[in-house]
């Protein structure tokens, strides 16, 4: 089984001592669930999108596709500015 050893100061480990006899589980078991509770938290900042091909291929023709400018926005942006009057 893989191992993760690690050095930490007496007063951290003080700390995750008294966590873990609050939780009622040893530094190990606590150490662990934190670290993984940590990771999770950490991995679902950043969903991820699963696509088939199919979807993939619409996905990047959509990415290629020339940009179509709604001509309301042109006209809005042809305009002089109000400061420029």
């Amino acid at each position: 089984m893989p191992q993760v050893n690690f050095r930490t100061s007496s007063e951290r480990l003080a700390v995750i001592d008294r966590a873990a006899e609050i939780r009622g589980v040893s530094r190990t078991e606590f150490v662990l669930r934190s670290s993984e509770a940590a990771a999770i938290e950490v991995l679902n900042e950043r969903p991820v999108i699963a696509l088939d091909d199919e979807a993939w291929d619409a996905f990047v023709a959509a990415l290629d596709a020339p940009v179509e400018i709604d001509p309301a926005v042109k006209a809005r942006y042809a305009r002089r500015p109000q400061w420029d009057r």
